[in-house]
């Protein structure tokens, strides 16, 4: 445990300087407001869709039928009991006690705390815990499917307070399709009905864009990371946290209390009680160390949440993530027997 523990807070050390760097770089001018947009882009659009189907072409974890179909199923269903557990804080706690006075600082908070980190942080922990495994990413990539899909249904859902179709096209995007495109090609790769020889006769015409697709894919964590600390150099008021720091203090305690306790406990059991692949179990206790995801502050802006409640959300349990992250990822692998 001890062991997992070294390299849980490797991997998270490691991911932290990167993201600090962003920061150094934003706060001294030597990355510009200006690029933000056009990184983003370039992270959602190209890198992290060449990282998926670089790793999940590799994989053959999809060859046990658990790793296909459970993934996405917890993805999404684990986002739907955050969420709901957000929303009964919300609601049968005092607001003196939650800082939650008005139905949209209550929606946005349920929405934030519903959402996990699926993608920036877990992708490059997965890869310093399990380096060369292609089968845990592989499934970590299908329980991302599942928690991008619900941040367009059941979060969006809660965070606006009303049913809208328009969002849902928003699942069509460049990760999901690259799953949607990667997954039945895997299974079209490692299918028995298929002679070996007809791939050896096909796959060396194909090898440079192979090659092409893994070399840009291998940008996809060190700019996801750049770009997560970029947003939180924007973010971080001081002034505008100090004027608020009472209900502040109240939220993340919460915040703090739902995340990273009673979420991660829930992860724990499902990954050592449920019959399922070591895979599934893996990428259950690293999501469920998880802290908030920071695209919920993003949400709040653009469909009627509460910014300042989104912020004191996230950036509470985020930042005592740092040291519940390899606690919880050394306990968990620890009780699955991966130490």
């Amino acid at each position: 445990m001890f062991h997992t523990l070294s390299i849980a807070l490797t991997a998270l050390l490691s991911v932290l300087s990167i993201m600090l760097a962003a920061i150094f770089l934003r706060r001294t001018g030597r990355i510009s407001a200006d690029v933000d947009a056009g990184l983003l882009k370039l992270t959602v659009d190209v890198l992290i869709p060449c990282l998926i189907i670089d790793k999940v072409l590799k994989t053959n974890a999809f060859s046990n039928a658990q790793n296909l179909y459970l993934p996405p199923l917890l993805g999404f269903s684990l986002t739907c009991v955050a969420v709901l557990i957000g929303l009964a804080v919300a609601a049968f706690v005092p607001a003196r006690q939650t800082g939650l006075a008005t139905r949209k600082q209550k929606r946005t908070f349920a929405a934030c705390v519903g959402l996990l980190n699926y993608g920036y942080v877990p992708i490059p922990l997965i890869a310093a815990l399990f380096p060369n495994d292609d089968r845990t990413m592989g499934v970590l990539f299908l329980q991302y499917l599942g928690a991008e899909i619900s941040v367009w249904t059941v979060v969006l859902i809660v965070l606006t307070g009303k049913f809208g179709t328009k969002a849902f096209w928003n699942i069509l995007n460049a990760p999901i399709l690259s799953i949607l495109i990667a997954v039945p090609l895997n299974l079209l790769g490692h299918s028995p009905l298929i002679p070996a020889a007809v791939f050896d006769s096909i796959l060396p015409f194909f090898q440079f864009l192979s090659d092409a697709v893994h070399a840009v894919g291998l940008g996809a964590i060190p700019i996801s990371l750049l770009m997560v600390g970029l947003t939180i150099s924007e973010l971080v008021n001081g002034k505008a946290i100090q004027q608020r720091r009472r209900t502040a203090m109240k939220t993340a305690f919460w915040s703090v209390l739902v995340r990273l306790a009673v979420m991660p406990s829930i992860f724990m059991i499902l990954a050592v009680t449920l019959p399922v692949t070591i895979e599934i179990k893996r990428v259950l206790v690293i999501h469920g160390s998880m802290g908030s995801a920071i695209f919920p502050i993003v949400l709040s802006r653009y469909y009627n949440g509460n910014p300042e409640t989104a912020f004191d959300t996230v950036m509470s349990n985020t930042l005592v993530s740092l040291l519940t992250l390899p606690l919880w990822i050394a306990f968990g692998l620890y009780l699955i027997g991966n130490s």
